[in-house]
């Protein structure tokens, strides 16, 4: 059994470095156990260019508060450097990225210092393989602000095989019947773009060359922009102090697409969704002030 892993670091791990060791790590493709593995820093600051790259890629406007979805851009570093660790039985480059649960407490000022720990522990089988929850907190001043749960899934050998199609279901139909769907381009260089704000350098946002020998006839989005670029759409609903931001990654969103984006209130909550103009969805979700 392999023993649990817990380190304090003095600052981020170094990007390049974790993405060279995600480049040519070599690990055997089948179920293995997952140790708790953990991580923190104790101070964070968002970097002011950074945080202006990301703003403009995703359709933030700056307001002196970090939008809710870029501490897991902050916490990045911290992500690849646990997925990199030889205890970890899979290699971070075939991980998939198909849910996120983003909760947070209060707004956080751009410039303040942050601590923030990551942990990875366990993994659950699935129809595809073995999915695993990555969580993540950001205390500001000895508190608690922010917190999220992103789930991976690792596709292994002999697992069942996803659906061609992700079609609405009847009830998210109707759900949405009455919006009014905003249209967007999803330019062919966003996914260098969002790279360039965040960080994540995956070859299957890049470019058709760098996708194509994961299996994708040309590259995609990141979930983690096509969400952020819905919570910069949904405007002062994604601004209110305390919220739960919730959604599911359904299909690839290939760049240089044109898609359409709808919203509808529910109990409170605003329903979201993505999907191309046939209809298959890409991303669903919802905002829930808390």
């Amino acid at each position: 059994m392999s023993s649990p892993f817990s380190r304090e670091l003095d600052a981020l791990p170094s990007l390049g470095l974790q993405l060279v060791r995600a480049a040519v790590a070599r690990k055997p493709a089948r179920a293995a156990e997952v140790p708790r593995l953990e991580l923190r820093v104790r101070h964070v600051v968002a970097e002011p260019p950074r945080l202006s790259r990301y703003r403009a890629v995703c359709g933030f406007e700056a307001d002196g508060f970090l939008p809710a979805s870029f501490p897991q851009v902050l916490a990045m570093p911290l992500h690849m450097a646990l997925l990199n660790r030889p205890e970890f039985p899979y290699r971070l480059l075939g991980l998939i990225h198909v849910r996120n649960v983003i909760r947070q407490f209060r707004r956080l000022p751009e410039g303040a210092p942050l601590a923030i720990s990551c942990v990875l522990e366990g993994q659950r089988e699935v129809r595809l393989g073995r999915e695993l929850d990555l969580s993540t907190r950001v205390e500001s001043e000895g508190v608690l602000a922010w917190e999220s749960v992103t789930t991976m899934l690792r596709r292994l050998p002999g697992a069942g095989e996803a659906s061609r199609k992700a079609r609405t279901a009847p009830e998210e139909d109707g759900r949405f019947r009455d919006s009014r769907p905003a249209r967007w381009t999803v330019p062919a260089d966003m996914g260098r773009r969002y790279a360039q704000a965040s960080g994540d350098y995956n070859p299957i946002h890049l470019s058709t060359l760098s996708a194509r020998p994961f299996g994708f006839p040309r590259a995609i989005a990141h979930g983690m922009w096509t969400l952020s670029r819905c919570l910069a759409e949904m405007g002062e609903a994604g601004e209110v102090p305390s919220l739960t931001l919730t959604c599911e990654f359904r299909r690839p969103l290939f760049l240089g697409s044109q898609v359409q984006f709808q919203t509808a209130r529910q109990e409170g909550d605003v329903a979201f969704r993505v999907s191309s103009d046939e209809a298959t969805v890409h991303l669903v979700g919802a905002l829930a002030p808390a």
